[in-house]
């Protein structure tokens, strides 16, 4: 009997009624984790779900039960047990909180401690390193500069204006103790005049309310600026990465390179927009500054300027420990973002095998080196702002002492010392600030590095700089242009035909792998031929499969597409000539029109809602197209689709065979030379492979050729094959028509098909063909 639940819309009166049927919520005294069934039977639905507790509608009911525990004990136990289950997932309940282990203080500082001696003692000669360390900074530097210029796109539109009232913001700010000094002697003395106080007064407030507009308008200026920054780096770091080689994602994980993508680049934006506008400002303040101190006595000055040489050195000192600091944890939080992005990508996984706690852990002990590393910029900071508030105090004591001394003796009138120690403190608070900001943008430039290295890599498999001389396009839709769609079928090289696809001793290596996926290659794809690779896992069908798209190149050999080289044509021109599906399409979150014509121009594009726009003729076409493939979208279809409908992230509304159709539509729109299909059947259950290899059988009626890569013989005689290429260890053993391969009984085919329970591909049945 089926279970009826009714819930109410207000969760704080959630009601479920059960049929009389199963409850079993009673743990197992001997498998702790699992529940013994109890079986109440009632005569009518009279238990209910409210409150998150279990209740009896009607206390004087009736209950049979296979057991002689009471109703009552029942529900308690129920209740205690769900209680102690949702505790479990409770991050606030006290008796099951888990906090991630961290290091005691005293600890924490020990670590510093070592960190720190380590630091110092790498070179004995520490100002050697210093005086090295800063050249090489201000290399570094000037190197960023640019990259800033131009990657960033920090152009003059900004720059100018920036600068310029930046300038004019420290220039005012520097003015105003000046006014201070005399608002302040006038009320001290009383001997000032009406006029002489007001004129104080003015030029104060005028001073301030510039100095507060100016501040203003280069905050905004720097702001915008360091927004363009962020998007004109993060635009050209991720056209960059596309650009990248298949190999490179081999070597990189896509956490590390979405780290980099997101923090690293905010970072490059919160130097311009706040740590340089700081540092320019602080600088400039600290010029101004220094003039009216030599203007007021040369002598002092000489004191103040010794004191902040002082403070200069600790701060470069504590800017080189930071910047080696901020590069070490950019790269932890890197490896704890990749650690993320796989746990979440594969969390059905990670489920089924009860993984939980696995990449908890491992995600744990990553942030713990991140964490560990930014204590140590913590102590460090710490340390820097103890030393040098300290140098900072013993300096002005010194120099109150001083202007003691200078204006007992009559050197300076009192009004002047008073204005000298106003600019000292404004003096020395602008350097302090301009050490602790250069120390900041020290370590933007270590975590940014990566990402100039990485928007500067030239990509291993890259375009030519002019090919001009590929074959022709191959028909269907290219560039935006629709094409006659020309097929030929069969081929014969006794005549000289030329392949559309020539493999000459082709070697390929993968840095991660010890011996090579292919060595010594040699194979032809002519027009009509459907050549299928066959061979168990890890032959290097697939391998063979992604170098004729020129994923990889061979570091021996050459590949040729219509006797050009792969490597002197174009992606545009490689596409247009061969089409894949692989054993798992990827969809995009868009509608059945833009994924079908995923990579062609184009029509237009609507200005409010930023969506393409294609004319009648090419919506023909892909209906045409999905049709084909086995997706309907004419109106009133049973699958109710349409070319507008949106298909969800990862294609998530559609069947693995829908979206394997929809891969297919999207291969053929192009009519490509060449098919190129990898497994595309092997993820299927049987009725979806059924229509999968339908949709192939009128697919391949668009193309000249067709290459497969399939484990599953059945499918080698449904679509047609007249050519096989075996496979094994990364080298071609076999080679010819099915047939005359399976009636030869020592061969590497004919014992696949043994171990498929396959013995003549002509009298295979319908079962046998999805083997």
């Amino acid at each position: 009997m089926a279970t009826a639940c009714s819930f109410s819309a207000n969760h704080k009166h959630q009601t479920t009624s059960l049929s009389p049927f199963i409850i079993s919520r009673v743990k197992s005294s001997v498998q702790p984790h699992r529940r013994q069934t109890k079986i109440l039977t009632k005569h009518r639905s009279s238990i209910h779900y409210r409150n998150n507790r279990w209740i009896s509608a009607s206390p004087s009911s009736l209950w049979t039960t296979t057991t002689t525990t009471t109703v009552s004990t029942d529900i308690d136990t129920i209740n205690k047990d769900d209680d102690a289950t949702s505790s479990l997932y409770d991050p606030f309940a006290t008796a099951n909180k888990i906090e991630p282990q961290t290091k005691p203080l005293p600890e924490s500082m020990s670590f510093y401690a070592k960190y720190l001696i380590n630091y110092f003692c790498k070179t004995p000669k520490l100002g050697k390193k210093i005086r090295g360390q800063r050249r090489a900074m201000w290399k570094k530097l000037n190197e960023q500069r640019k990259n800033v210029m131009t990657l960033a796109g920090y152009t003059s539109d900004i720059v100018t204006p920036s600068f310029g009232f930046l300038f004019l913001g420290a220039l005012m700010t520097s003015i105003v103790p000046n006014y201070w000094g005399k608002c302040i002697q006038c009320v001290a003395t009383l001997s000032a005049t009406k006029g002489q106080l007001l004129e104080a007064i003015v030029g104060l407030g005028v001073t301030s309310t510039l100095a507060a507009l100016f501040t203003g308008i280069r905050g905004s200026l720097f702001w915008i600026g360091g927004c363009r920054a962020n998007y004109n780096v993060r635009v050209k770091l991720h056209r960059s990465l596309l650009l990248q080689e298949a190999a490179f994602f081999d070597t990189n994980e896509t956490g590390y390179l979405l780290s980099r993508l997101n923090s690293d680049v905010n970072k490059i934006g919160q130097v311009i927009s706040y740590h340089v506008n700081v540092v320019l400002r602080q600088f400039a303040q600290f010029v101004f500054g220094s003039i009216y101190l030599i203007k007021i006595s040369p002598k002092l000055s000489l004191w103040t300027f010794a004191g902040i040489v002082l403070v200069a050195w600790l701060s470069a000192v504590y800017g080189d420990l930071a910047r080696q600091l901020a590069e070490k944890v950019q790269d932890t939080f890197a490896d704890a973002t990749a650690v993320a992005e796989t746990s979440f990508s594969m969390s059905e996984t990670i489920r089924a095998f009860d993984g939980a706690e696995i990449e908890s852990d491992k995600f744990e002990a990553a942030q713990s080196k991140a964490l560990e590393l930014e204590e140590v910029q913590a102590w460090a900071y710490g340390t820097h702002k103890f030393l040098s508030d300290t140098l900072q105090s013993i300096l002005q004591v010194g120099l109150l002492v001083a202007c003691w001394a200078v204006g007992k003796s009559g050197g300076l009138p009192a009004s002047e010392l008073t204005t000298f120690m106003f600019y000292t403190g404004f003096v020395l608070e602008s350097s302090n600030e301009v050490g602790d900001q250069w120390a900041k943008i020290q370590q933007a430039v270590g975590a940014s590095s990566s990402v100039f290295d990485l928007i500067k890599r030239i990509p291993a498999i890259r375009d030519p700089p002019a090919s001009g001389n590929a074959s022709a396009s191959a028909p269907g839709i290219v560039n935006g242009v629709e094409t006659d769609s020309v097929v030929t079928n069969g081929h014969d090289s006794a005549n000289n035909v030329a392949p559309i696809i020539a493999l000459k001793n082709v070697t390929v290596e993968y840095e991660a792998m010890e011996r090579p996926a292919l060595m010594g290659i040699n194979a032809k794809i002519y027009s009509g031929d459907r050549v299928a690779l066959v061979g168990r896992s890890g032959s290097g069908k697939s391998s063979m499969l992604r170098t004729m798209l020129r994923f990889y190149d061979p570091s021996v050999g050459a590949i040729e597409l219509d006797g050009q080289d792969l490597r002197k044509l174009t992606r545009a021109e490689t596409a247009s000539h061969v089409s894949l599906v692989e054993q798992e399409p990827h969809v995009f979150p868009m509608s059945l029109m833009e994924n079908v014509l995923y990579g062609i121009d184009k029509d237009d594009v609507d200005s409010e809602t930023g969506k393409p726009q294609y004319s009648a003729k090419y919506r023909k076409k892909v209906a045409d197209c999905l049709s084909l493939a086995g997706i309907p979208v004419e109106p009133g279809n049973e699958l109710g689709l349409t070319l507008d409908t949106r298909i969800g992230e990862g294609g998530r509304s559609l069947s693995g065979g829908q979206r394997q159709r929809v891969a297919i539509a999207r291969a053929i729109i192009r009519s490509p030379q060449v098919l190129l299909l990898d497994e595309p059947t092997a993820a299927l259950d049987s009725e979806s492979e059924r229509k999968v290899v339908e949709s192939l059988q009128k697919a391949m009626e668009q193309t000249k050729s067709m290459v497969m890569v399939t484990h599953r013989l059945g499918v080698v005689r449904s679509l047609d094959v007249n050519r096989v290429i075996v496979l094994d260890r990364g080298e071609i053993v076999e080679e010819g028509h099915p047939e005359d391969l399976l009636q030869d009984e020592g061969s590497l085919y004919a014992a696949i098909a043994r171990e498929q329970g396959i013995t003549k591909l002509s009298t295979l049945n319908q079962n046998q063909l999805t083997k």
